[in-house]
């Protein structure tokens, strides 16, 4: 019997038009189930039209696309010396592999996957990111499919990110300071911009630290401050120093609850200072008056803080970046922030989130249709920008919002700035 196989199998090995054909009945059989149906074959050469109705026992030369039936090859079969095996046993003998139905190819292949990462798990070192990889491809949650292009892309690519990023999380779970990205990413892998914004490690980083912190994103925050805030909360900076806030009238404390000298100085010399993300990251406290005025423009900022030198003042400038948020988050814990901005869309929008990101310790401040009738500027807005209203949701500003969609101007907060008188 074994000779009967090696000698079937060499017969069809040594014919090239059965590489063809036998791709297509496996692909068939994958999809049905069985052995059956009609196989297309195209751009066969003569010799391999001649071995194929050699043994089919039908002349295929003057067919362009020759077309095959099951059961043509059974009625051959069976008076070929090789009927003791079904087509079946001939493909297994030929592939060298049981022949498989998709859904058993697809169980198959998941049960590979499975082992592949469960062996991979089993070399990382940090218990918490390990349990993310187990969640996440079993509950199939944020970063799924992201993995399973990794693991078919490259799996020792994959491998390779996945121990990287191990030792990242088991980096961060043992420091007790934060650090630069760039650094941390150096010290962990020797490339400064393995984690760089973009790069599939620093998604994959991103995925874990906003599993492992379970932090939502908030009112307000875009999806860059949002991921700026995870990477703080896990100890690294993405941006130190761009990343500011214009205060006035501030004190802090370190962590060890030592004053913090060069805030201290700035508030006994009466200037104005900027407090990056690298220097809020290292206080431990920061206060001001009980009540705090923040407005979104820095003209406007300079003239109050010009004005009311014992107040204490902050200003967003514009969208407000994560060091803003970083701040309030801390003064808000015993302050009110009186809040002013412009009158235009983008304006109430700023307010609106500030509001519902804060709703106990926010007010607004000078919001009211009159200032927006007597300061309207001559900004005409577009239909573009008007429907951005739309969003505007909150009772306090409806009155502002309305007067807006009807005039259709904007009015600026530099031009309101005699308005803005602290109580």
């Amino acid at each position: 019997m074994e000779n009967d196989k090696k000698e079937c199998r060499a017969y069809f090995l040594e014919r090239s038009v059965y590489k063809k054909l036998f791709a297509k009945i496996q692909e068939k059989y994958a999809g049905i189930g069985h052995f059956g149906g009609t196989f297309l074959l195209d751009d066969l050469t003569k010799e391999e039209k001649e071995q194929l109705g050699g043994f089919l026992q039908k002349d295929f030369s003057g067919q362009k696309n020759v077309r095959v039936t099951a059961k043509q090859m059974e009625k051959a079969l069976q008076s070929s010396r090789f009927c003791n095996f079904t087509w079946e046993e001939i493909l297994e003998l030929y592939t060298g592999r049981a022949l498989l139905v998709k859904k058993e190819e697809k169980q198959k292949e998941e049960q590979k996957r499975e082992s592949w990462f469960q062996n991979i798990q089993l070399q990382l070192k940090n218990l918490d990111f390990r349990n993310w990889i187990s969640e996440v491809l079993q509950n199939r949650k944020e970063s799924y499919l992201f993995l399973l292009q990794q693991y078919k892309e490259n799996k020792k690519e994959l491998e390779d990110l996945l121990q990287k990023t191990d030792r990242a999380a088991e980096t961060l779970a043992a420091s007790e300071k934060r650090e630069l990205l760039a650094v941390f990413a150096a010290k962990v892998t020797g490339n400064p911009h393995y984690f760089d914004e973009g790069e599939t490690a620093e998604k994959c980083l991103s995925s874990y630290l906003k599993w492992k912190l379970k932090k939502e994103r908030s009112n307000g925050l875009s999806n860059a401050e949002y991921k700026n805030r995870i990477y703080f909360e896990a100890g690294i900076l993405k941006d130190e120093l761009s990343n500011d806030v214009l205060t006035y009238g501030l004190h802090a404390w370190k962590e060890n609850g030592e004053p913090h000298p060069g805030i201290e100085g700035f508030f006994r010399c009466k200037e104005p200072l900027k407090l990056t993300l690298k220097t809020l990251g290292g206080l431990g406290k920061i206060t001001g008056e009980q009540k705090i005025y923040m407005v979104e423009n820095p003209a406007v900022f300079s003239r109050l803080v010009e004005k009311y030198p014992d107040r204490t003042i902050l200003c967003g400038n514009g969208q407000p970046k994560f060091s803003v948020f970083v701040l309030l988050d801390k003064l808000t814990e015993n302050s009110t922030i009186y809040y002013a901005g412009d009158f235009d869309p983008e304006g109430l929008q700023i307010a609106q989130n500030l509001k519902k990101r804060y709703p106990e310790h926010f007010i607004f401040w000078k919001y009211k249709a009159e200032y927006y009738q007597k300061y309207k500027s001559e900004v005409q807005l577009d239909e573009k920008r008007i429907r951005k209203l739309d969003k505007i949701d909150l009772p306090e500003l409806q009155e502002i919002k309305e007067a807006m969609q009807r005039e259709k101007y904007a009015a600026y907060q530099e031009a309101m700035v005699e308005e803005a008188r602290p109580s």
